[in-house]
Formats: C-alpha cells, sequence, structure tokens
C-alpha cells in the first residue's frame, strides 16, 4: 500500500488486536502470514489496514466466531501433526462459540498461552523437551482471573491413577478413544463452572508439582 494513504484508513497493530479479540503479537502473526494487510512508516511504525480488519471480522462472524474479551480459545498440545490438526478441525466444527489454537511443542505451548491466554489447555500426557508435571502444576498455579481448564489426552495403556497422583485434583484426564463431541461438551461444562473464577497468589512458573 502507498505510504501516503488517509491515516483514516488505517489502524495500528493495537487498536487492530483490541478489534480483533487477540493479543499484539497474533496480530503482528496474522500480518506476516498474510491475514492482514499493512505497511510500515518511514519511523518504522506498522499501520493495518482498517479493511483488513473489517474483512477478517466478518470471517470470523460468519464461522460462528465469539470475538471480544469474553470469546472462549482453545489451545491444542499435540506433537502428532496429523492428530493435532484432525483435533483442531473437529473442535472448531463442534464448539463454533470457541476460536481453537494448535501448537507442536511445549515450548510454542507456553508461549502461546502467554500470547492468548487459552481458557482450555487440552495437551498430550508427556509433551517431549519439557517437565510435563510440574509445567501442569505451574500453569494451574498461575493466578487468572479465570482458572484455565486443563484437559490431558491419555494414550492407551497408560496407568490413570498414576497420571493422576502427580496431577492437580481439577486436571480433566480422558482416555482413548477421544469422541470430539463428548469433549466439547465436557469443555462447554468446565467453562460454565462459576468456580473457575479465582482469587490467590501467583506463585509463579518456577513451580513444582
Amino acid at each position: 500500500m502507498n505510504p501516503v494513504a488517509s491515516a483514516s484508513l488505517t489502524c495500528s497493530t493495537r487498536d487492530a488486536a483490541r478489534l480483533l479479540g487477540v493479543s499484539v503479537r497474533t496480530t503482528q502473526l496474522w500480518v506476516e502470514d498474510g491475514r492482514l494487510r499493512a505497511w510500515k512508516t518511514p519511523g518504522g511504525h506498522r499501520r493495518i489496514l482498517v479493511e483488513s480488519v473489517e474483512r477478517l471480522l466478518e470471517e470470523q462472524r460468519r464461522a460462528g466466531v465469539i470475538v471480544g474479551p469474553d470469546a472462549f480459545s482453545v489451545l491444542i498440545l499435540k506433537e502428532n501433526a496429523r492428530e493435532r490438526r484432525a483435533l483442531q478441525a473437529l473442535l472448531s466444527a463442534v464448539l463454533p462459540d470457541c476460536k481453537v489454537w494448535a501448537v507442536a511443542s511445549g515450548f510454542e505451548g507456553l508461549i502461546r498461552i502467554g500470547e492468548i491466554r487459552p481458557d482450555v489447555l487440552v495437551t498430550d500426557l508427556g509433551v517431549t523437551g519439557l517437565d510435563f508435571f510440574r509445567m501442569i502444576h505451574s500453569l494451574i498455579g498461575y493466578v487468572r482471573e479465570r482458572r484455565m481448564v486443563v484437559v490431558v489426552l491419555l494414550a492407551a495403556g497408560v496407568d490413570r491413577a498414576a497420571v493422576s497422583a502427580r496431577l492437580p485434583e481439577d486436571v480433566v484426564l480422558l482416555e482413548p478413544p477421544v469422541d470430539g463431541s463428548e469433549l466439547a461438551a465436557l469443555v462447554l461444562g468446565l467453562l460454565r463452572d462459576p468456580q473457575r473464577t479465582v482469587s490467590m497468589q501467583p506463585p509463579g512458573l518456577g513451580a513444582s508439582g
């Protein structure tokens, strides 16, 4: 876009993030992957075309996505690419009022949790490269206005009781095979639980379980 375009036709990254109900970093990623159109001023500030923001908002509305601070969001942490894509597509279809994200690694998952503050984390047991149980204890204990729901997907043959003993009591364990509709109903029920509103002192992300 021509950099002399009227400022009324563009907005800042922060304003676009507020309109779309996502983080500034997510908005920057959407610019980089082409979902939003933008240009930079001579001073290096990014300006986003309001038209592209409105187009993305319309796409979200048609898809049944609720935007804004009250929207529900789900983050899937699954290392198997085929299974990850399938679960994301399934939950997106049965949870039209939720934004469903997906990541492939524990480190990426921690970054995305900080960016989008999901209401629900759906993760495989034993994510490689991290102390899984310590990570879950830290995420559950991290202070938030609303407690993040954590759903752990167990593999076949795993000792459920042994896993449960090492996790916070409010973590939900699901054994295979995972039924998408049942998982969606479970997620919605947990999201609507008034006990999710919490008030606690932050133990910090270095806490151990």
